[in-house]
């Protein structure tokens, strides 16, 4: 029976592995990479984590899937909503696989909240919101897992504060084994025809230690030189997890290591919608508690103002405070959406890079741009101006291009997607989260954390039938599916956007193992719940504190 096993690190960039790698930290991954296929593998547009994992799972891209981050407006609404894995509209890997009686693991994969029915297992992700709802497939193996394994770790140093980095960094790399053992457990406890387990420290530790990484050693004081020994000790733990895997995979198992995007440096936070307000696209309500919350925002009283003043006075009010979008009581104070006036507004943008949405008749609840010439003139003049934005302090440029959705997505979902992306250049500068008014300024500063998301992440393929030391060309996330799909010896189903790496594979496999199709799409299999309004608010303060979101 032919294997697949997919390891994800999530966030991982080549610039931080390869030197890792030289310098002999990471001696399983290297091991491994010794006798891989590899390359580049592009994200999806933007490259969000929610998106990007949902994008490798289903083969499709955002117009067919339906996530482009981690909020979205149901009904087309102005109203945001965290998306999790009932927001995905179409089949999965893991999907395919059990509709063919094959067994499947999927555990700590982004966007698998709340669990569906598989023909195997699946523990969830960082959207699960507490320990005390339903985590697993089947039911049962919850308790089970709680008693041959340990606590489950949604996110490792959850609790810990990153202010105090030495401590936190300890808690970390505790939980990056305790987690990595959730798989071991189940890798070993049954053979499978696919399993999966996702490293998603990766990506937490190189929003906030990004600098740390880059250092040269011989720069640093003693107390940065700990930290950093602190942080590479967590790339460590995850390369010991990676080891294990793989002492349970026979020979006969194909290997893919891969990552959702890369990363690089982060110098600043862009405010998209205040870029619209200046320019009349966004226009705020003229009256009432809406007026009095302008002026408090003209005046510097924002979010983010509130979080640097509260940091500077070393109070730690993280968890009631750091969040762009005030919900709940801090809706009532500080600028949101409720207070937009909808009738006036033609544009309004929400996302990790700055995502813009048309106000279109007929689409949205009070739109009033209508389609046709008139929507596609609007998208021309704020493409126009966008590209013209630049640093209100070193004069570069912000945007280096900006594109019209149809560009990159197709598919029956492509309404529910931004009208209008945008990349920024060289990725320093992206917008905020899911903030809608977190500062009042164009460009803000990036409230600690020092790295963020790019479009190249990794990928390379390991197993019997590859081809050693081969180069991975012009590969994306979608590409993997279908590929994993072919390893496997299975018909690809028609409506994957992405196509087959057959360069990873030795001429005699490729000549042996002709591309099969199948004759009709597969569908997603039903889902069983989603957040009630407390557990929507613990995930949405998880992926704040994460710096997913504001």
């Amino acid at each position: 029976m032919k294997r697949v096993l997919v390891i994800g690190l999530d966030g991982a960039t080549w610039d931080v592995l390869n030197p890792l790698m030289r310098d002999g930290k990471l001696p399983h991954l290297k091991k491994l990479l010794e006798r891989s296929a590899q390359g580049v593998l592009m994200s999806s547009i933007p490259p969000v984590t929610a998106a990007a994992w949902t994008c490798f799972s289903t083969g499709k891209n955002p117009g067919k899937h339906g996530l482009v981050d981690f909020i979205y407006f149901p009904e087309h609404g102005y109203r945001v909503t965290i998306a999790n894995s009932t927001t995905r509209e179409a089949a999965t890997i893991w999907n395919l696989l059990s509709d063919r009686n094959l067994r499947v693991g999927v555990v700590n994969v982004p966007m698998t909240y709340p669990p569906e029915k598989v023909n195997g297992v699946m523990v969830t992700d960082l959207m699960t919101p507490n320990t005390s709802v339903q985590y697993t497939y089947p039911p049962e193996l919850k308790q089970e897992l709680l008693d041959k394994v340990g606590p489950f770790v949604i996110t490792p140093g959850e609790g810990e504060n990153p202010s105090a980095p030495l401590t936190y960094l300890d808690k970390v790399r505790a939980d990056v084994k305790a987690s990595a053992d959730y798989a071991l457990y189940l890798l070993n406890k049954e053979p499978y025809s696919f399993f999966m387990y996702v490293f998603g420290i990766v990506d937490i530790l190189q929003h906030q230690f990004w600098d740390d990484l880059q250092a040269d050693p011989r720069a640093l004081n003693e107390t940065e030189r700990v930290r950093r020994d602190k942080v590479i000790a967590v790339f460590q733990q995850v390369d010991d997890g990676v080891g294990a895997m793989l002492q349970a995979a026979d020979e006969e198992t194909t290997i893919f290591l891969m990552s959702d995007h890369g990363f690089g440096p982060l110098k600043g936070f862009m405010h998209v919608n205040n870029f619209l307000l200046d320019r009349g696209y966004l226009v705020l309500k003229s009256g009432g508690m809406s007026a009095i919350k302008r002026a408090l925002f003209r005046a510097g009283v924002t979010p983010q103002n509130v979080h640097l003043t509260l940091k500077a006075l070393k109070l730690d009010l993280r968890r009631k405070v750091n969040r762009g979008r005030a919900y709940g009581m801090l809706r009532r104070f500080f600028l949101s959406f409720d207070d937009v006036d909808w009738t006036k507004t033609r544009a309004f943008a929400l996302g990790h890079i700055g995502q813009i949405y048309i106000n279109l008749k007929g689409r949205q609840p009070s739109g009033i741009v209508a389609p046709g010439a008139e929507y596609d003139k609007l998208r021309d003049e704020i493409r126009a101006a966008l590209l013209k934005l630049k640093h209100p302090d070193t004069g570069e440029q912000l945007i280096a291009r900006v594109l019209n959705r149809e560009e990159i997505y197709h598919g029956a979902l492509l309404d529910n997607t931004p009208d209008l992306l945008l990349l920024p250049a060289d990725f320093k500068y992206v917008a905020f989260g899911e903030s809608e008014f977190a500062s009042n300024k164009i460009v803000g500063p990036t409230l600690g954390h020092t790295g963020h998301h790019r479009l190249e992440g990794i990928g390379a393929v390991i197993g019997p039938q590859v081809q050693v030391g081969a180069q991975i060309q012009n590969a994306s996330l979608v590409d993997l599916a279908p590929t994993i799909l072919y390893a496997l010896g299975l018909p690809i189903p028609p409506d994957m956007d992405g196509r087959v790496l057959t360069e990873a594979f030795t001429p005699e496999f490729v000549k042996q193992t002709a591309l099969q199709y199948d004759t009709e799409n597969a569908v997603r299999t039903d889902f069983g719940g989603t957040y009630s309004d407390a557990e929507e608010a613990e995930v949405i303060q998880r992926l704040a504190d994460l710096g997913y979101v504001s």
